[in-house]
């Protein structure tokens, strides 16, 4: 979340200079936002994110919480052994064990797939902007990369399974988010159902191959970001009594209660509500009554009306059903809908035709 956001707030500081500075009376934002100094940005990033996890550590140390480095596996329901980088195994047994080991980016089969694609982790450790780059997914991951890249001067081709990005949001705002990419410049590549395969020329170039037929070809970087799955497989889950979901998620109640009696488990591991604050707050509710006094021992966290940001260009705000589930779950009849659609104040003056404003979308 944290490196993500300071790339969104990098590629909005050269959408300003680019197409809003001129508009309030300053010159030369063109070619201020084509002088970005990558390796500066990545530089003062990484360094921020360091000193951040230096302050979680600080946190524990002082909480008296014991830091045990290494892969974790079940040998039974109370006991987990740690192999560290050193070979070095560590046993810890404990009454009460909580799973919180979230999901990585899921890279799809295909020929030379795996071998010339990066994640979003991987994006962070680029050390140069790429002049072409092709980004494959349609969740609010690839949109928010593929924003950041199109506004910091990559070329960027989003490519798509099926018609759009953010299918699972409301239409009214997978519609507004396609027109707003498409009108940024974002090359948007449909119905391709998925990368079938990467060849890598001579010149270093990536040729990607979809499943539908399509080629794009001069690619720098290759952005997979088609979901995520729960780190799960090392865990020997099934020693300690564990279920998992047909896609391999941790299989809990709505207490954050595993199928073992005294395991528990949260976060993106479980692939139910995969936010960071979600996480949080079901991990404060599990404390609270576990540990907690008497009032606290029905405590729980809500699943229902999460507000969710998305940091695109422009970004989304949403909570509660989308229209065709209200619709689905009240029946037309009994759902009414509002909407509204207008320029804000920040672009009152631009000098442009009011159609062409950047719109803000309500409903």
């Amino acid at each position: 979340c944290v490196p993500k956001k300071v790339m969104w707030s990098a590629a909005t500081v050269a959408d300003t200079l680019k197409h809003d500075a001129h508009q309030y009376g300053f010159s030369g934002g063109v070619e201020a936002a084509s002088t970005l100094d990558w390796p500066k940005l990545k530089a003062a990033r990484d360094a921020y994110v360091l000193r951040l996890n230096g302050i979680y550590a600080s946190g524990f140390t002082k909480a008296g919480v014991e830091d045990i480095r290494g892969e974790a596996t079940f040998v039974d329901a109370n006991t987990v052994e740690v192999k560290a980088e050193d070979g070095s195994i560590k046993t810890v047994t404990s009454d009460k064990i909580l799973v919180a080991t979230g999901g990585r980016p899921h890279i799809p089969a295909g020929d030379g797939v795996a071998e010339n694609v990066i994640s979003s982790d991987g994006f962070f450790d680029l050390e140069e902007l790429p002049k072409v780059a092709v980004v494959v997914g349609a969740g609010y991951i690839a949109v928010e990369l593929a924003g950041v890249l199109n506004s910091l001067g990559t070329e960027v081709h989003l490519v798509v399974r099926k018609a759009k990005a953010l299918r699972d949001f409301d239409p009214m705002i997978s519609d507004a988010l396609d027109t707003e990419m498409i009108k940024a410049g974002v090359h948007i590549h449909r119905n391709t159902g998925g990368i079938s395969k990467i060849e890598v020329g001579e010149d270093g170039k990536k040729q990607v191959t979809t499943v539908s037929g399509d080629t794009l070809y001069g690619a720098d970087v290759v952005l997979m970001a088609p979901g995520r799955i729960p780190n799960v497989e090392y865990l020997n889950l099934d020693k300690a009594g564990v279920e998992l979901s047909h896609k391999n998620h941790i299989t809990v109640d709505e207490y954050s209660n595993t199928s073992a009696d005294n395991i528990y488990a949260l976060g993106d591991v479980c692939g139910k509500v995969e936010l960071t604050p979600m996480a949080i707050a079901a991990g404060r509710r599990l404390a609270d009554r576990l540990f907690g006094p008497e009032k606290y021992k029905n405590a729980k966290v809500s699943y229902d009306l999460v507000p969710t940001v998305v940091f695109t260009h422009p970004t989304i705000g949403t909570i509660g059903l989308t229209e065709p589930k209200a619709v689905d779950k009240y029946g037309a009849e009994s759902v009414k809908v509002y909407t509204s659609k207008f320029a804000d104040s920040h672009y009152g003056i631009f000098q442009v035709d009011p159609e062409n404003k950047p719109k803000t979308h309500m409903k």
